[in-house]
């Protein structure tokens, strides 16, 4: 849910990933300290991140298998 509201610009996402960390924390994980439960949180996030780019690689290279046409590889985006 992090990761969503961070990459579809949700307005105040900031206000609504601190509820959600909380909520995660109280309910679920009710040993763990909030800072704890941040540093988790931003490691799958990160996790996801990098899988979105790597799906992304391998959907283009299956299409550029299937058509013959290759993607766009100057595309830096993902290394900004």
């Amino acid at each position: 849910m992090i990761t969503i509201a961070r990459m579809t610009g949700v307005h105040k996402a900031q206000t609504l990933i601190g509820r959600m960390i909380e909520e995660v924390r109280q309910n679920r994980c009710r040993s763990i300290a909030p800072e704890d439960v941040d540093a988790l949180l931003e490691e799958v996030n990160e996790e996801m991140m990098n899988g979105k780019t790597m799906f992304k690689e391998l959907m283009d290279d299956t299409i550029w298998s299937m058509t013959g046409e290759r993607p766009d590889k100057r595309d830096w985006s993902d290394m900004k």
